[in-house]
């Protein structure tokens, strides 16, 4: 199962994402938290704190992947009674995209975007349920400058791909979930 989940920043994304893993995880399961921030500045740095401390008093006892690169490395590590949360795919794509000096190029940017769309298709395959957080960026159109338009143009393609394999996708609007797509079980 994948249930996707996208809003603004500091819409409640997370909150709502980690509420999704509380409902799906059993007794016999392992909740697994994949953070993918890099320590940026002093607010990412906070940020990064507020959710290591909310994780750690929460009834739930995540596993956490400190993960800002290269998903693929470790999706084979999860098996069937795992239910993983990755948080977030915005900042994963970032992170992937201007690591190299070819951030520039889409053909670069799109093979990055293609393997870590393989790799949480593989991690929805091969886990209980797989719940993916990111950032609704479109919102103001799509700036002119080449680095970010290619960044937009990767995540708008990875949110739709993810999307289609999703059970569920749910928009988060000022901490509620509205929810635009759902599978019914037949």
């Amino acid at each position: 199962m994948i249930v996707f989940i996208s809003g603004g920043v500091r819409s409640g994304k997370t909150h709502i994402a980690e509420q999704c893993v509380q409902q799906i995880v059993s007794e016999n399961d392992e909740a697994h938290y994949i953070a993918t921030a890099k320590i940026t500045d002093e607010e990412m740095k906070q940020r990064i704190i507020r959710h290591q401390h909310e994780r750690s008093h929460h009834h739930l006892s995540w596993k956490t992947w400190e993960q800002p690169e290269k998903l693929h490395a470790i999706v084979n590590r999860f098996g069937k009674n795992d239910v993983i949360l990755l948080d977030c795919l915005t900042n994963l794509l970032a992170n992937e995209l201007f690591a190299d000096a070819f951030w520039h190029q889409e053909d670069s940017c799109l093979r990055k975007a293609m393997s870590i769309y393989q790799a949480i298709r593989t991690l929805g395959e091969n886990s209980k349920a797989l719940v993916v957080v990111s950032n609704e960026v479109f919102y103001n159109g799509v700036p002119e400058d080449v680095g970010t338009y290619h960044f937009m143009k990767m995540l708008g393609w990875l949110h739709q791909q993810i999307v289609s394999l999703a059970d569920k996708a749910i928009l988060v609007q000022n901490g509620v979930p509205l929810i635009k797509k759902e599978r019914t079980k037949e």
